[in-house]
């Protein structure tokens, strides 16, 4: 595992934020794919606040999301409000370019059609929940077997609530991965994952990890 300790949750959110920061530098469009949950949330805030905001080309990023609950998009559940309400509605970016998943196929083929034959995000940030879960890609469920479609709904329900999520073609393919965990809660988890057990946030090949000691144990 590509492991990165972190003091705290502050720290973390810093080298999350410098990260995006080179990633948003990159190519001519550059492309990352955002994640729900809480721990990215001090990342990006941190990107909003005037030390960060000012070091990203904002108008040219295209920002995608790697998984979505099916509530509307102003509801506070949805991660797209969750990052609108941290980070985009605080800096210039395109509205046009901001892409929150509201239906499967359609986000297929939006993604098909930026990308074409692979969906090689530039950034790609994950989390991981305290049983191992990435985007909406739960242990046990059939999805995890999806090797053809890019962004599913998930039929087996997890939670409670219907999902969006990318599958593991989609984020198998990124230039660069990394994860963001933060927190004790996540630490059993992320001890099974480093003694080999197929956790699905651990099917994901390449990924960086970057957690805070908290996390480690």
């Amino acid at each position: 595992m590509n492991l990165t300790v972190c003091k705290d949750g502050a720290d973390l959110a810093r080298q999350a934020a410098d990260a995006f920061v080179e990633a948003a530098a990159a190519g001519d469009r550059p492309a990352l794919c955002l994640t729900g949950g809480s721990t990215p949330q001090a990342m990006h805030r941190l990107l909003a606040s005037p030390e960060y905001a000012g070091r990203v080309d904002w108008p040219r990023l295209n920002v995608f999301f790697g998984d979505e609950r099916q509530v509307p998009l102003d509801d506070p559940r949805s991660n797209y409000h969750a990052a609108r309400e941290a980070l985009l509605e605080h800096v210039p970016v395109d509205p046009a370019r901001v892409h929150p998943i509201t239906d499967a196929d359609e986000y297929e083929g939006l993604l098909r059609s930026f990308f074409g034959d692979r969906p090689d995000f530039d950034l790609l940030f994950l989390g991981m929940g305290d049983d191992g879960h990435t985007a909406s890609l739960f242990p046990g469920s059939v999805s995890l077997h999806e090797d053809e479609r890019w962004v599913i709904d998930p039929p087996d329900v997890v939670q409670g609530m219907a999902r969006h999520t990318l599958t593991f073609p989609a984020l198998s393919a990124a230039r660069r991965t990394i994860f963001l965990v933060s927190g004790a809660t996540k630490a059993p988890a992320l001890a099974r994952i480093r003694a080999g057990e197929q956790l699905p946030a651990g099917m994901v090949p390449g990924a960086e990890w970057f957690v805070d000691e908290a996390a480690v144990g």
